[in-house]
């Protein structure tokens, strides 16, 4: 038996194997170790007991003779024209082979799985968030007056604030929020959120009001404590609370006003 020829020339005798393997596309351009590396991968796999050497001469199609003579040999390109060198080759490339299959269809397996569980988190997230605006609109606060609306103690900014956090959580619709509300339109919003800066500015705006009232439910119903700022505004405004006219801030004087100032 020749034990020197090169990888090249085993790829006839192999051409004639089984023609099981014939779909896997495997040829001599597929021999991607020498036999020294071949030997070293095949005591390697055999090393992991995922298969019994019988098992896997099956696998190669390979005679134990063949196989024994390939093993004993030493050399990068001793053993090439064995039927072992060639048959262990194309068993590794089917079984990379199949590892990518597998590989993509696990990946794609995955990607599916996270899809399928996005979907549900986002449709629990919604069914979550009904269920607090339900509860919102259930819960009663004790300083209503006889129409239902309870003295204001946070500001304009703040209330425009508290609506850009909680819109920012996504739990909800933009219309469902609205409705819960009090039937509240998208464009008293729209207008309420844009005006300028100012503790006043917006203050006539139905979203205002409404506004604070859903917060405040809120507050009471997690069993939120208040902050500094809203005591001292309770403290400041006393019992009427903010006033519910729109204030930007400016002031106009008469000039003879002025005059009398300097």
């Amino acid at each position: 038996m020749t034990t020197n020829a090169s990888a090249s020339t085993v790829s006839n005798p192999a051409l004639a194997d089984d023609e099981e393997y014939s779909d896997d596309g495997f040829d001599s351009q597929n021999l991607r170790y020498n036999c020294n590396q071949l030997r070293a991968k095949i005591r390697e796999f055999l090393g992991e007991k995922e298969m019994t050497l019988k098992e896997f001469l099956e696998e190669c199609q390979v005679n134990p003779g063949s196989y024994y003579r390939f093993m004993e040999l030493n050399g990068r390109d001793r053993g090439a024209g064995n039927t072992t060198y060639y048959g262990a080759s194309r068993f590794f490339y089917r079984r990379d082979r199949r590892a990518k299959i597998e590989k993509r269809k696990q990946k794609a397996n995955d990607k599916k799985r996270k899809a399928s569980e996005h979907r549900e988190e986002k449709a629990k997230k919604a069914r979550d968030g009904l269920d607090l605006l339900k509860r919102i609109q259930e819960t009663v606060l004790g300083d209503e007056d006889e129409n239902g609306f309870p003295p204001v103690y946070d500001d304009c900014d703040e209330i425009r604030k508290k609506i850009s956090e909680f819109q920012g959580e996504k739990i909800v619709t933009q219309a469902a929020f609205l409705k819960a509300m009090g039937n509240v339109s998208a464009n008293s919003l729209r207008s309420f959120m844009s005006m300028k800066r100012g503790a006043g500015s917006g203050a006539a705006n139905v979203v205002y009001r409404k506004g604070y009232v859903f917060f405040e439910k809120k507050r009471t119903l997690e069993g939120g404590n208040k902050t500094k700022k809203r005591l001292e505004n309770e403290k400041k405004q006393g019992p009427d609370g903010f006033e519910l006219r729109h204030d930007d801030g400016k002031r106009y004087y008469l000039v003879s006003e002025l005059q009398q100032t300097v």
